[in-house]
């Protein structure tokens, strides 16, 4: 799609199972990217030799499982980044990244505390806020989740390639 806007440096080589490039103005990201657990090390690795910084982790419970969003910028130049990763209910466990990037391992224990997300390979994965002993991740919702699809735009839930083509003859004059 040619008028998609570009992916920022060292988006197109994370192995994704969707990724689009996003209006930096409506979104505040350049890239939104859903990637498999496993693949997960590999994408925040290239990312960091791309020089970007981790801003945050957070979660979500949804139907599908719970929703792992991390957020990435570079100081050079505005290229918010969001990687995905869903990890279901039944194992909710993903790979650490504290190895390369220390920060996260606040972050990963947060997301233990609340969502009961096992980061495997964490130095040392115990609740943050919450006390040990509590038995409860407060964030794991009984009942009223959401599907990811009701509540991501239909935009970022498909390859910004595979969206079909403007119509021939479409009005252009909201560009």
């Amino acid at each position: 799609m040619s008028g998609s806007p570009a992916l920022p440096p060292g988006v197109e080589a994370i192995p994704a199972l969707r990724r689009s490039a996003v209006d930096p103005a409506a979104t505040g990201c350049r890239a939104d990217i859903t990637l498999a657990a496993a693949d997960l090390p590999a994408a925040v690795r290239n990312l960091d030799a791309h020089r970007y910084f981790l801003e945050d982790i957070a979660g979500l419970d949804t139907d599908e499982g719970i929703m792992l969003v991390y957020h990435f910028d570079r100081f050079e130049a505005a290229s918010r980044v969001v990687l995905r990763v869903v990890v279901p209910h039944a194992d909710p466990q993903a790979p650490s990244i504290a190895a390369v990037y220390p920060g996260a391992d606040w972050h990963e224990r947060e997301c233990f505390d609340f969502f009961g997300v096992r980061f495997t390979g964490h130095p040392d994965l115990k609740p943050l806020l919450l006390p040990e002993d509590l038995g409860i991740h407060p964030l794991l919702k009984s009942r009223d989740r959401h599907s990811i699809y009701d509540l991501l735009p239909l935009a970022r839930m498909v390859d910004a390639e595979d969206r079909p083509a403007e119509p021939a003859g479409a009005d252009k004059e909201s560009e």
